[in-house]
């Protein structure tokens, strides 16, 4: 199965925007999204269709020097996304160069050490001091960052449930400033 961590652009933004309500809909879960009148998870009355919907991803495109939407693709399919923000684009309350904004990868591909492998391809990609927060009531995701952290680095990271800029989270922090390539 060959991984690759792509770094979308213009031409292929449709497909992680066609992505994004998968995404929605699975963090709902833990999140209580609201269901606009227009009947999408979307807190704004304003977005009608699921392609007003992928619109308002545009920033994502619009700053590549500090958010970088990457496509997880396995063997040339599209199994998820990697949204990484760089500080300029977070609260300034969070102390981290680097975050996670949004990981998602699809049922299809789970279990199969895909989510692990585009994880540390994205890690790879930014050195900084990093932050991931999960929601505290989705197990597996803490599970699985537990996991991938455990991992790459293993005596370099904290996790503590925290009041967060976006709510109560889960927090993972971890440096990989200088760690080899």
């Amino acid at each position: 199965m060959n991984l690759e961590l792509q770094l979308s652009d213009e031409h292929d933004a449709h497909i992680l925007k066609n992505l994004w309500p998968l995404y929605t809909h699975e963090i709902s879960e833990f999140e209580g999204v609201a269901i606009n009148r227009h009947g999408l998870l979307c807190e704004d009355e304003e977005v009608e269709t699921l392609a007003d919907l992928g619109e308002t991803l545009n920033g994502w495109w619009e700053h590549p020097k500090s958010l970088f939407p990457y496509l997880i693709l396995v063997d040339g399919c599209p199994a998820g996304f990697n949204l990484i923000a760089k500080h300029a684009h977070v609260p300034e309350s969070i102390d981290a160069d680097v975050i996670v904004y949004g990981f998602f990868v699809l049922h299809a591909f789970r279990g199969k050490g895909v989510a692990e492998r585009a994880a540390v391809a994205g890690f790879d990609e930014h050195r900084g001091r990093w932050e991931v927060v999960t929601y505290p009531t989705h197990p597996r995701a803490i599970a699985f960052w537990r996991k991938v952290l455990g991992t790459y680095a293993p005596d370099a990271h904290t996790e503590a449930e925290m009041d967060h800029p976006w709510g109560r989270k889960v927090a993972f922090h971890f440096d990989n400033t200088l760690a080899s390539t």
